[in-house]
């Protein structure tokens, strides 16, 4: 009876946790079982490509391989991390305390190059595995590397055009479930769910890589032998806002940019703000103009090189008396600016600024666009429009400066910059700057005779070293004073040109700006001759027959010919049909200029 008695307990206590682990507890252990036996796998798509405007790959996704361990399956793992780190130069403690985890799954290594994943597998240590990942290649290094940006580890755009378009150049993951048997192999099955990875959209650039390539290399080459911080440089077509070229000087390798520091990521020519000197009267000799208070040939009174404003001096670069609106223009007096800012007013000036696009974003496919800054009137003080009227006391971007520029350049519209052209894929869009789609910021009539103006400082005035053989040059100079501790500094400048060529017939309008060169600073002495050598390549690279009056032939002893190659010979960009080529149809108060 005892024996009974016993046994009974036994089965009623055997039933009752039965139950609790077949019925009760069901789902739970159900689960369990399932999340041991059947593992989902994301399956990471490849990056769209991305290509310039002649097809040329600037970056591409390549599969690759990365390393994992299950730490259960490592018999040594202090032996498997020091092989490991040996071979891959990794932290070694880091790798150990991986390996001796009590988790199934640890990354090693993340997207290995062939020959390094090679090295590990040489290794055969038990519990190593390797799994496909996709990794981002920048062939030609840092080609247009702030533009591009890069890719992190994760499959996320970090920067540039991959941040900005990473949704639709990512792709789409996919998932697959798999089995996995007692010694945890992972098996395929045919009845398990399978969702493919969808590739991204690849993207079609308006950049060329050769323009970019002559502009990086002219930029890095006057960086150097200016003894600037930086520089930068942008170049746009004028009728339609497509981004030619967009460089800056020092910059980085997006293969390897963790071994950059985060400043050199940035894209100077839309993040950075500056003031831009004497670049800027451009814009104030517009609003003169488009207002009709003064025509070219009217003439002000410049004082002889300074005025005295709300009891402060304002000194000009040199004595000028009598000067021409055009004559202001050309030899750069502050004076002048400030005399055509009084007469503006406030209000129309202000007006002005935004009419050009300043102290707002140009609306550029980039991220981290800066908008500049332009106060608002009423923060204006008594000086403000004495300094604005010849580029102080606002701040733009070397992107803003250029499209003022290219506005001139088309006959008065503002274009849109763009740096993307077509998209192909599901999402995908096709995109071209249309002149309907474009604000005015001045008439054509005032743009055609800024035009001329314009010319007149690069014939004859201190824009003169941005002259090119054989080609018309429209241009402005600026110096501009930088603004250090809340005073401008006397020994600190910023040296630019913006300007646009054939003069006639734009094809290319841009602007080239170095940071603290030294002991050179003006922005005729080392920025003009910079622009002139960009656009006389970019101007034989497409072909386009000169346009000027000037002999192109060498005389005895004298430079090499500029006489450009035939247009036939020479295949444009090829983009949007407005990018084929076709046959022509500072302001300081110290003084600088």
């Amino acid at each position: 009876m005892i024996l009974v008695c016993l046994l009974s307990l036994w089965l009623l206590g055997l039933g009752t946790r039965l139950h609790q682990l077949q019925i009760r507890e069901h789902e739970e252990y159900r689960d369990r079982a399932a999340s041991q036996q059947r593992r989902v796998l994301d399956l990471e798509p490849p990056r769209g490509t991305i290509y310039d405007s002649r097809g040329r790959v600037l970056a591409v996704s390549a599969e690759v391989e990365s390393a994992f361990a299950d730490p259960s399956e490592v018999r040594d793992p202090g032996a498997a991390a020091e092989a490991i780190g040996t071979a891959l130069g990794l932290d070694v403690e880091k790798l150990t305390r991986r390996l001796s985890s009590d988790r199934d799954f640890v990354f090693l290594a993340r997207k290995l190059d062939p020959p390094r994943a090679a090295e590990i597998r040489k290794l055969e240590i038990p519990g190593v595995h390797f799994l496909r990942e996709n990794k981002r290649y920048y062939p030609l290094r840092s080609l247009a590397a702030p533009v591009l940006g890069f890719v992190g580890t994760d499959h996320e755009g970090l920067a540039g055009l991959e941040a900005h378009y990473d949704e639709l150049i990512g792709g789409r993951a996919g998932r697959r479930t798999v089995l996995r048997d007692a010694r945890r192999r992972t098996l395929l099955s045919p009845r398990l769910t399978v969702v493919e990875a969808e590739p991204g959209a690849d993207l079609h650039l308006t950049l060329d890589a050769s323009i970019q390539h002559i502009v990086e290399r002219e930029l890095s080459q006057a960086v150097e032998r200016s003894g600037a911080r930086r520089g930068i440089a942008v170049f746009l077509e004028p009728e339609t806002g497509a981004i030619l070229a967009m460089a800056q000087s020092p910059g980085f390798d997006p293969n390897r940019f963790s071994d950059f520091s985060p400043p050199r990521w940035r894209n100077r020519a839309v993040t950075d703000a500056y003031e831009p000197g004497s670049t800027f009267k451009m814009v104030t000799i517009a609003a003169v103009l488009e207002t009709g208070l003064l025509g070219p040939e009217d003439e002000l009174d410049c004082e002889m090189g300074s005025i005295v404003l709300a009891g402060q001096r304002i000194r000009d670069h040199h004595p000028f008396g009598e000067l021409t609106v055009r004559q202001v223009l050309a030899k750069s007096s502050n004076v002048g600016a400030i005399k055509m800012g009084l007469l503006l007013g406030e209000g129309r000036l202000h007006g002005a600024l935004t009419d050009f696009g300043f102290g707002r974003v140009t609306g550029i496919d980039l991220p981290g666009e800066s908008p500049g800054i332009v106060r608002a009137i009423d923060d204006w003080s008594a000086l403000s429009k004495a300094y604005v009227s010849f580029g102080q006391e606002l701040s733009v971007t070397s992107l803003q400066m250029a499209r003022a520029v290219a506005a001139v350049a088309n006959g008065g519209l503002l274009p849109e910059p763009y740096v993307v052209a077509r998209a192909d894929g599901e999402d995908g869009f096709q995109r071209r700057g249309r002149a309907s789609e474009m604000s005015r910021a001045v008439s054509s009539s005032v743009a055609a005779e800024l035009t001329r103006m314009l010319r007149g400082v690069v014939d004859r005035g201190p824009g003169s070293r941005a002259r090119l053989p054989g080609y018309t040059v429209a241009g402005k100079t600026g110096t501009a004073q930088k603004a250090i501790d809340g005073a401008y500094s006397h020994t600190r400048f910023v040296a630019s040109f913006a300007g646009f060529a054939p003069a006639v017939d734009p094809r290319l309008a841009g602007i080239v700006v170095l940071d603290e060169p030294t002991p050179a600073y003006h922005g005729g002495q080392v920025a003009a001759p910079v622009f002139a050598s960009m656009a006389r390549e970019m101007l034989l690279y497409w072909g386009i027959p000169p346009d000027g009056e000037e002999d192109l032939h060498r005389p005895e002893g004298g430079p090499p010919s500029l006489v450009p190659t035939a247009p036939e010979s020479r295949p444009g960009p090829a983009i949007t049909a407005s990018l084929v080529p076709r046959a022509p149809s500072s302001s300081t108060v110290g003084g600088a200029r």
